[in-house]
């Protein structure tokens, strides 16, 4: 079956992952990240790597651990309701979340193979859209997606394409900066310092890769870091998270400039923020679309995201790195002020 696909899209390698776990960049979960097949695009032909794969795929052979139901409706929730089909949702979620959470994707496409029958699944940060089963040795829908997935834009696949890899020099100027080790891959992303203004400045910031965590798929998955600002060569806090989009709203970027404006003690200055701009519409959240579909989960309120990026004129040390107790309390006091006087 791995290498029938291989017809259809040479462009890729579909590799054996099913007895190996990836052991290095999965080392704050507390079971293993190893789905049953992982598809790479940048010649990888062996091992489970997170954060270097496509799509992965998970097989099971018998149809009672299918996640999803035969017939959806009304009366019968897309999600199966049965102990082996949250099992096996909750395995190909985690290895979502692990994927997204290892690489700067918008999305991305797994596939959950059920004896003879096939799925595709389409994961963002407000949830999963699902296809219908479908016998994929009599149809063409597993052969046509993988044969359009390998030629289509990086866009289209997944990846975020506001971020690019940072040239050799940059790299090795940040990692000296964060006094990183020289195996952490580095990337670029500019962001504006006034977004509202036509002919804004931009940033350009080098960020370390991203590192996979054991945190839900849904929702915000904020990620902070230190950077790089290569034009000023000063260490900044990166942040980007997926905002919940909804009318009236300030943007945080905003917030903090009014709190600013204000002179509220003990708050960092934001100096470039946006909400960012993708290229293609496919880029977007799109769960939210399919709602209110009869097949979708009953009751549950799907909530739009949009990504964001702020940047902050000062990296902070980790709520767990202090050196007293009197340093804790000092801080939170700190806090406090900023939030009520």
């Amino acid at each position: 079956q791995i290498n029938g696909m291989q017809e259809f899209a040479p462009q890729l390698s579909f590799v054996n992952t099913s007895k190996h776990a990836d052991m290095k960049n999965c080392t704050s979960f507390t079971f293993n990240v190893m789905p049953d097949v992982c598809v790479y695009a940048d010649g990888t032909s062996d091992g489970c790597d997170i954060t270097k794969a496509e799509v992965h795929i998970e097989f099971k052979w018998n149809d009672a651990l299918d996640a999803f139901s035969k017939n959806p409706g009304v009366d019968n929730p897309i999600v199966s309701q049965t102990d082996k089909a949250f099992d096996t949702l909750g395995q190909i979620t985690s290895y979502a979340a692990a994927q997204l959470g290892a690489q700067y994707c918008t999305h991305l496409f797994s596939v959950l193979v059920i004896h003879n029958r096939a799925r595709l699944i389409r994961w963002d940060r407000e949830g999963a859209i699902v296809t219908n089963a479908f016998n994929y040795q009599h149809e063409p829908h597993l052969a046509d997606f993988f044969y359009h997935f390998a030629r289509a834009s990086p866009a289209l696949c997944g990846v975020n394409t506001s971020i690019t890899l940072a040239s050799d020099e940059e790299a090795t100027l940040t990692r000296t900066a964060l006094k990183l080790a020289p195996t952490i891959h580095m990337f670029k992303v500019a962001v504006p310092q006034d977004p509202a203004a036509k002919k804004s400045g931009w940033l350009t910031l080098i960020i370390p890769q991203p590192v996979a965590k054991g945190y839900p798929l849904v929702g915000r998955w904020t990620r902070t870091c230190p950077a790089f600002d290569i034009l000023n060569e000063t260490v900044v806090m990166f942040k980007d998270s997926w905002r919940v989009s909804i009318k009236d709203v300030l943007l945080e970027g905003e917030t903090y400039r009014l709190l600013k404006s204000k002179k509220v003690r003990n708050v960092a200055t934001c100096i470039a923020f946006h909400d960012v701009i993708h290229p293609v519409p496919q880029q977007n959240t799109q769960t939210i679309k399919f709602r209110n579909a009869k097949w979708a989960c009953p009751n549950q309120a799907v909530t739009p995201h949009t990504l964001h990026r702020l940047v902050l004129d000062i990296m902070g040390e980790k709520l767990t790195d202090f050196e007293s107790s009197r340093q804790l309390v000092q801080s939170v006091r700190d806090a406090l002020v900023g939030m009520y006087f």
